[in-house]
């Protein structure tokens, strides 16, 4: 007959070092423990070793224990005990185990690369901002508000100004640097209502949730105010522009990017 483990076992934490397998191993590979209340009396905290025998968790015969690896990261592990006392594991079952772990290694691998590739879909793996295929999706959820409403939004395309000097004069890798802390700011500076995301390169949208352009030109020349001050060894400046999306201008993403974007280069202009 077999069993899972009773709800009460869940509130048992080990550190790696009472673990029979880490002891042994290192968690390098499966293994039989042919008497585990004898190696947890011996290398338990006292009070996890009286928890679990107060719950009878301890009155085994035998245990096959496996580690579950993503690569060379350990992520978890299979444990099976034998309440028959005198029954011991033999190799053929800890051939099975490893089969069991196997099977259970890969499906978590295919899980974690369909997850990681859900990710990449939506987010910009530089930064961890969205990227524009998601923006693209919350502008026609604050469209879809809006219709509902009558409230406001903005769009806000931004550029980082003469970013092409500084990936010439201190490189690629501190360009890099610069847009994951371009991207920090711009996170912690939006309010819950604002969607902040990478576009293209040194570009990046600000959707301004329930707000006019008015509200929003202030948050945005906060944003310039926090990154001036944010302690980097160069100072970052850009330009921006903002289109509102109203009542009587309620345009799709497309439309709404292009008023921003002329905007912005207005602005360079006028620095220039």
């Amino acid at each position: 007959m077999v069993k899972g483990y009773r709800e009460e076992l869940t509130d048992f934490i080990f550190r790696k070092e009472e673990v029979y397998l880490y002891k042994i191993n290192g968690f390098s590979k499966s293994a039989i423990i042919k008497n585990p209340k004898e190696f947890d009396i011996r290398n338990a905290n006292k009070e996890i070793v009286e928890g679990l025998e107060s719950v009878n968790a301890l009155d085994i015969g035998c245990s096959m224990s496996a580690p579950i690896h993503d690569d060379d990261r350990l992520i978890g592990l299979i444990n099976v005990d034998s309440v028959i006392h005198g029954h011991v594991f033999t190799e053929r079952d800890l051939a099975l185990m490893d089969q069991i772990k196997f099977e259970m290694e890969l499906a978590i691998r295919n899980a974690l690369a369909q997850n990681r590739l859900k990710y990449l879909a939506d987010y910009d793996e530089l930064t961890g901002l969205i990227n524009r295929r998601l923006i693209k999706k919350e502008f026609d959820l604050e469209l879809e508000r809006l219709k509902i409403d009558k409230n406001p939004f903005c769009l806000a395309m931004i550029d980082i100004d003469d970013f092409k000097a500084i990936n010439d004069t201190y490189g690629h890798y501190y360009g890099d640097m610069v847009l994951k802390h371009f991207a920090a700011v711009l996170s912690r500076e939006t309010g819950i209502a604002d969607v902040a995301a990478r576009f293209a390169g040194d570009e990046f949208i600000v959707l301004f949730g329930d707000q006019n352009i008015t509200l929003a030109e202030v948050k945005m020349e906060g944003i310039a105010t926090a990154i001036l001050e944010s302690g980097t060894d160069i100072q970052v400046r850009f330009s921006y522009g903002i289109c509102e999306i109203n009542e009587n201008n309620m345009i799709g993403f497309d439309k709404a990017l292009a008023v921003a974007d002329m905007r912005m280069y207005a602005s360079k202009r006028v620095k220039a």
